[in-house]
């Protein structure tokens, strides 16, 4: 199906040294991508959500695409949560040609995303973000860097209170869905970094739309 030039944020994945994973551990990754992919599906109607290879996947947001970076952080840390890790390259652009599958879909959103998540992979590397306007690349390259020095550090337990605290919760729903007082939620949030993530988290949300 041709797309008339349908504004998109196309999200490439690669799960982290996924030949290493054993068995049990596997199946574990696959009901929290199965879990995490229903979740959203819900929250935001014109998400797809594809695997392939394996532990490979494509995540497109049109209507939604604001939200973009956002859902990406969250897929993240609820992978921490378990100590699994995942490189995440988010291409902003268009979508000329949708077909049922995300992965034989095209457009600049597609060629922009697949060789950045080369290219962090190389790099060891676990988030990147740009655009077609140069402009907007060369800051997000900045921004990447931030995310990427905040994320390599994330203990479990901090990526657990960033993902809820991703998701718009208060500390105290977080600390009562925790079962963990109040400060400690906040120690835990301070030591991630939480504030640099919402911060970027909100530059990406109030640019995107100008693109």
């Amino acid at each position: 199906m041709i797309a008339k030039k349908l504004k998109a944020v196309v999200i490439s994945g690669d799960v982290i040294a996924s030949s290493r994973i054993k068995p049990l551990q596997r199946k574990k990754l696959q009901t929290k991508l199965d879990r995490f992919a229903q979740t959203y599906f819900k929250l935001y109607p014109d998400l797809q959500f594809q695997q392939y290879r394996g532990d490979s996947l494509q995540v497109t947001l049109s209507k939604n695409r604001v939200y973009a970076l956002s859902v990406a952080l969250q897929l993240q840390s609820f992978l921490l949560m378990e100590e699994f890790k995942i490189r995440l390259a988010l291409g902003i652009g268009e979508i000329s040609f949708q077909s049922k599958d995300v992965i034989t879909s095209d457009g600049s959103a597609f060629q922009l995303s697949g060789p950045l998540l080369d290219d962090i992979k190389k790099r060891n590397a676990l988030i990147g973000v740009t655009a077609v306007n140069n402009d907007f690349a060369a800051e997000w390259k900045v921004h990447s860097e931030s995310l990427n020095f905040l994320l390599q550090r994330l203990s479990a337990a901090q990526a657990e209170a960033l993902y809820h605290l991703l998701q718009n919760k208060k500390q105290e729903e977080i600390a009562k869905t925790l079962k963990i007082t109040q400060p400690s939620v906040h120690q835990r949030l301070q030591a991630a970094g939480a504030q640099v993530f919402t911060s970027i988290i909100q530059r990406f949300e109030s640019t995107v739309t100008l693109l």
